[in-house]
């Protein structure tokens, strides 16, 4: 009777689905290639089927392999939210704890993982900033502050706030140009206008109403890239108001947000039971609370 496949069958087909070569594979496993391919074709026996094609240089899965591979990485996560919850279960306030968010909160949360060590100085936070969503289930953070709110039931939402955004300008191009007294009287001004990618969130649009067809322009593609042009006089432009509202090279233009963002602070429900995770989340809640009037852009 053969035998039947096992996580070492699965996790050879996981490396070599993930490296896409038998030498990557051999780094991912940090055995020898010759080693990958001893158990490429134990697993090829134990599963019954041709998991891998390889043809000259091209390497690629079967279906078998596909759905090998697909079962591989479900297990996987199982077993990283079963490693996750069994260290957790002791409810010791130690560790890391990830939080991935937008590069905008990383400047208001600066000082975030020193409140938590002044209050558990055993547990440590890191932030984690990049475009590309992050995937809670793989482990790949434990918290996520993201503007789109989940419809996975894994996921859960912790807590939600606006963040809110305004019409900026440098001190100097307002001594040089003016200073528009209402929204409309911005056309006519230089503007610094966003690239394609973000033109369909509506803050980032905003200005696109106010300028002339075939005007001539500085377009970004980056929200450093806008602030760094606008502070250094280039124009008027849109930018998060808790970014725009602490460079003191800036002046807001009008004293209302034009556009307010829903973010939630989300984390996977797997962790719900963690002592690391529910004190990090306590004091991330309480962190946006006291400067929600500052991150929503309506801080008298």
């Amino acid at each position: 009777m053969p035998a039947e496949p096992d996580w070492n069958d699965f996790r050879i087909i996981l490396a070599l689905g993930r490296a896409g070569s038998v030498a990557g594979a051999a780094q991912l496993l940090k055995v020898d290639p010759s080693t990958v391919s001893r158990r490429l074709a134990a697993a090829e026996a134990a599963f019954g089927a041709v998991l891998v094609v390889r043809e000259a240089r091209e390497f690629s899965l079967t279906s078998e392999g596909e759905s090998a591979f697909a079962a591989a990485e479900a297990m996987e996560a199982v077993a990283d939210r079963a490693r996750a919850e069994v260290r957790d279960a002791r409810g010791t306030l130690e560790g890391i704890v990830r939080i991935a968010c937008p590069p905008v909160a990383i400047r208001y949360l600066e000082d975030f993982p020193e409140t938590v060590a002044s209050r558990h100085p055993e547990l440590g936070v890191e932030l984690l900033s990049g475009r590309a969503p992050v995937n809670l289930s793989k482990g790949e953070a434990d918290i996520s502050i993201r503007a789109v709110r989940p419809t996975d039931m894994d996921l859960a939402v912790a807590h939600s706030f606006g963040l809110g955004s305004g019409v900026f300008a440098a001190k100097s191009y307002i001594e040089a140009n003016g200073r528009p007294a209402k929204p409309e009287d911005v056309a006519g001004h230089a503007l610094v206008r966003y690239t394609e990618p973000f033109l369909h969130m509506p803050p980032f649009a905003w200005v696109e109403q106010f300028a002339g067809a075939g005007e001539p322009g500085i377009r970004v593609d980056n929200i450093d890239m806008a602030q760094h042009r606008i502070a250094s006089g280039s124009g008027i432009g849109v930018l998060y108001c808790v970014a725009g509202d602490a460079d003191e090279r800036l002046v807001r233009l009008f004293d209302e947000p034009i556009d307010v963002i829903e973010m939630n602070i989300v984390y996977h429900q797997s962790m719900r039971g963690s002592a690391r995770l529910r004190a990090v989340l306590d004091l991330l809640i309480a962190f946006h609370i006291e400067r929600r009037a500052a991150v929503v852009g309506r801080e008298s």
